[in-house]
């Protein structure tokens, strides 16, 4: 299944579009392999969030698909919480379950 993925901290790589990138933003390059990492890569999955609260702004539902939109608060180990802005698009596999498709999260403008 193809994906468009817009990781909220990445510049080098700012949009991914396979698994292997998608796993490289989430677990690190180290951990992706040389062949898959790219290399700005911290594993954004695996550093220690002691909370993460979804504020789902709403969701539109279609036969095979849905589309969810809000923002997501990360804390960190500090207390500091990091609000992220989301857009989600799933979409029903072959297996049934519903599957992130598009996932686009960026961090919220600031004049």
């Amino acid at each position: 299944m193809e994906v468009l993925f817009k990781p909220t901290k990445a510049s080098e790589v700012p949009i991914r579009h396979d698994y292997d990138q998608a796993v490289s933003y989430f677990v690190g390059a180290a951990a992706a392999g040389d062949d898959i990492g790219i290399k700005e890569d911290k594993g954004f999955a695996i550093n220690p969030w002691t909370a993460v609260r979804f504020e789902n702004s709403k969701t539109i539902l279609n036969a095979d698909s849905a589309t969810a939109m809000g923002e997501y608060y990360f804390t960190t180990l500090e207390g500091t919480v990091a609000k992220v802005e989301y857009t989600f698009q799933y979409k029903r596999g072959a297996d049934g379950n519903l599957k992130i498709v598009v996932h686009h999260s960026s961090l919220p403008y600031s004049p």
